[in-house]
């Protein structure tokens, strides 16, 4: 008999991107969907097939099964020999096109060792059963949206407002609930699109996204970060087949590159809370901005330390990188992604070296261009205690809310300092729209995303080196006429072609027109 042969002991596989997993070897590794009689379907064997027919009362009747070819492909003779005589085999066409009969067995592991096979197969299994629970929902009136996040989560605020503007039905959902409640986000009537800012609410295996597809959502991500930092987290390839948006239009080709099948460039955009003629009374400790030099921002991104532990870029590189910074250059993570000799940015940990890099410097960079402001002008410096680290005698004024008296702060400043990071190496801030949007001024290193405005605003707005960004800041304290003239063109760019009621319906377009050339969604 099979089922009394030699059964094989613990059993590794190379999952999908290459490492070793072992096999779980439980009951619990099986998750039951419906209990009617019929025949019965293992999606997954596990390691120990011989277990399988106790699942089942006696004289159950027919069983099938079916396995990941490359999961099966790495399995021991002795696995083999224990597949139950009575098993048949099914290829996934037999009940990706209808619901199947009968019970179905599902080997929950499968998710996570190979979650591009099984995946959009487990996703179809759970709508299957979903929709044999209740009948289908009404169609909604308005288009919706599902925006993971909450209240105060990044650019969730300006998107829910922007998205009700256009006419959808906006819910935003806390994205660590997001997987937990996901079957009833599908049953209840699955949203139009779920669009999530820096694939917050979407799983690392994929669960979220191919249930949603199945269901008929558009499943989108904007990309606000550094989208290989982003992407390091997920254990799937699933984002290959997403619709991605990123700020910074450097990343188009090199995510083509790696696999990405439609990205697109969507810059951010000014907070339409900034344009209020009436913002928030001036904090005790921003009374005195009008002739100063005003900066506002961390000394280093949360998380920072945590994120790039283990993280330790060559010193040559970073001398060279010193090297460049001093001269006006931008050792940005594309060049490190160059000099570090990287090929591949996923699912290698390695990027995150270069991202380490280029965050350093970046903070390099940016401490020797307030160092420089604090010699030559006076400078007041929004943010965390650290800053009175790096900038001796430079007294810190303590970290303004977003949402608070940031905009006040803005307009009040004789000038509004910005030093872009590296990590992005295009990539622009909230500064670059904010700033203008209250009515203040700002002067900002010199990037390739600026290409986005005019030329004619840009040159008179920027520097490269830490000497260039102290005579600039000389020029406007003495130039006002020229600052205000700067400050009404700028402001009127930005409320007519940089709002996020534009970058929305720029969003919306590209979907539609991904649809229509045949591309998910």
């Amino acid at each position: 008999m099979r089922d009394n042969m030699t059964r094989p002991g613990r059993i590794s596989i190379i999952n999908e991107l290459g490492r070793t997993q072992t096999l779980a070897d439980c009951r619990e590794s099986f998750s039951r969907f419906g209990e009617e009689r019929g025949p019965a379907l293992f999606l997954g064997l596990g390691p120990s097939p011989w277990r399988l027919t106790g699942f089942l009362p006696q004289a159950w009747g027919r069983c099938f099964y079916a396995e990941c070819p490359e999961c099966e492909a790495q399995m021991p003779r002795q696995w083999r020999e224990t597949i139950p005589s009575g098993f048949e085999r099914v290829a996934p066409a037999a009940f990706m096109d209808g619901a199947w009969p009968g019970p179905i067995f599902f080997y929950m592991p499968g998710l996570k060792h190979f979650p591009s096979f099984w995946g959009p197969i487990w996703a179809k299994v759970c709508l299957d059963r979903l929709r044999a629970e209740l009948p289908p929902a009404p169609p909604a009136a308005a288009p919706s949206v599902l925006l993971p996040g909450t209240s105060r989560s990044l650019l969730v605020p300006e998107l829910r407002e922007a998205f009700g503007r256009a006419g959808f039905a906006v819910t935003v959902m806390d994205p660590a609930e997001v997987l937990e409640h996901l079957s009833e986000i599908v049953r209840d009537g699955a949203p139009d699109l779920f669009f999530s800012v820096n694939f917050q609410g979407l799983d690392d295996f994929g669960r979220v996204y191919h249930l949603l597809r199945r269901a008929g959502t558009a499943v989108a991500a904007w990309c606000v970060d550094n989208p290989f930092h982003l992407i390091s987290r997920l254990r799937s390839p699933f984002w290959r087949g997403m619709p991605l948006f990123v700020t910074d239009d450097w990343f188009v080709k090199i995510l083509a590159d790696n696999g990405a099948a439609c990205v697109h460039h969507l810059p951010l955009a000014a907070n339409p809370r900034f344009f209020d003629p009436l913002p928030a009374p001036l904090p005790e400790a921003a009374r005195d901005l009008a002739d100063k030099a005003v900066f506002v921002g961390r000394s280093e991104f949360p998380g920072k330390r945590g994120f790039f532990s283990g993280c330790l870029p060559p010193e040559e590189l970073a001398a060279t990188a010193r090297g460049m910074v001093a001269a006006g250059g931008r050792p940005h993570f594309g060049w490190w992604v160059s000099a570090l000799g990287l090929t591949s940015l996923w699912p290698d940990s390695a990027v995150r070296v270069a991202g380490c890099g280029a965050e350093d410097i970046g903070r390099t960079r940016r401490t020797q261009v307030l160092a420089a402001l604090c010699r030559e002008v006076e400078l007041a410096v929004f943010g965390d205690g650290r800053w009175s680290e790096l900038l001796p005698g430079q007294a810190c004024r303590g970290p303004l809310d977003y949402y608070g008296a940031l905009a006040s702060v803005y307009a009040a400043a004789g000038i509004n300092l910005n030093v872009t990071g590296l990590l992005l190496p295009g990539g622009l801030t909230q500064r670059h729209f904010d700033i203008w949007a209250t009515g203040g001024f700002l002067l900002s290193d010199d990037n390739p995303g600026l290409g986005i405005f005019p030329r004619e605003l840009v040159r008179d707005t920027v520097f490269s080196r830490p000497d260039e960004a102290v005579a600039q800041c000389r020029r406007f304290f003495s130039e006002r006429t020229l600052r205000a003239d700067l400050i009404h063109a700028w402001r009127t760019e930005i409320a007519t072609r940089h709002t996020y009621d534009i970058r929305v319906a720029d969003l919306l377009d590209h979907l539609a027109r991904d649809r229509g050339h045949g591309t998910d969604p």
